[in-house]
């Protein structure tokens, strides 16, 4: 009867372990618009010595202990340039007020009258095995010619909870920029991408180590992503290169990783 008993104890250590391994990934949602006056001693732009300052955010973010810590402050670097606080409450007192001086709370804005605005937005993705995070940045500063917007990318191992880097998919990130520079010269896909590139970019050996990167939902390859001005002008907006992954693996060698995550059909055999 003690072993049974003591066996029965041990299946249930054993099944808590299993349900804390496969915890659901949830996120929860954060929005909010925040509006001020932000007053001047003497005239700013247009000789005025108030402007409108809109600060808005949406984010789709993890729930506790969906991702690792780790994680968890690469996202909040992504979004508001700040990895060291404690949590993302803090992390976006931190964006709301910075830079920011003299401010007096109001309502809303005339929306015929002009105002300078910053957005923040995070979706997120996933499938059986990774979460991507989207977040999406607009700002249009009063009287700029123009605003800037910005897409950075964000993929969460499900099982690990840790974020995936271009190191943990391929064994060479020098190799991998010369097959970027490969797929933008050779592939039909990313044609569109070629008539673009600053005169410095055409037919070179290698293009700079990109930022962000997403992992196709098919599992057919790997998107790499170029922002505003990198490697185009404004025009042309934030630049997307496709790298499938059989074709990349004719180029730089994936890791062990990378293969369990992409398949043993989808890559050139050692």
């Amino acid at each position: 009867m003690k072993k049974l008993t003591f066996c029965f104890a041990i299946f249930l250590v054993l099944l808590a372990g299993c349900r804390q391994d496969n915890k659901e990934f949830k996120t929860h949602t954060l929005s909010e618009e925040k509006c001020w006056l932000q007053i001047f001693d003497e005239p700013y732009v247009f000789d005025l010595d108030t402007i409108g300052v809109k600060m808005t955010y949406s984010l789709q973010w993890p729930d506790k202990g969906a991702i690792s810590p780790s994680a968890e402050r690469e996202l909040m670097f992504l979004c508001f340039g700040d990895s060291n606080k404690v949590n993302v409450e803090s992390a976006l007192q931190g964006w709301i007020v910075e830079d920011v001086n003299d401010l007096q709370p109001v309502e809303s804005f005339n929306e015929e009258q002009g105002y300078s605005y910053l957005d923040i937005r995070v979706a997120c993705q996933k499938d059986s095995t990774l979460a991507t995070f989207i977040i999406q940045t607009e700002g249009f500063p009063l009287g700029a010619a123009h605003g800037m917007h910005s897409t950075d990318f964000l993929t969460v191992d499900l099982e690990t909870r840790n974020a995936i880097h271009l190191a943990d998919l391929v064994t060479d990130t020098n190799l991998f920029c010369e097959a970027v520079a490969h797929a933008i010269q050779d592939l039909e896909v990313n044609k569109d991408i070629r008539e673009c590139l600053f005169d410095e970019f055409r037919d070179v050996d290698r293009m700079p180590l990109p930022r962000n990167f997403t992992v196709d939902s098919a599992r057919n390859g790997i998107i790499v992503y170029y922002g505003l001005y990198e490697i185009t002008p404004y025009c042309c907006g934030i630049q997307e290169v496709v790298l499938p992954i059989f074709w990349l693996s004719k180029h730089v060698a994936l890791t062990p990783y990378a293969k369990r995550l992409f398949g043993p059909e989808s890559y050139i055999k050692d």
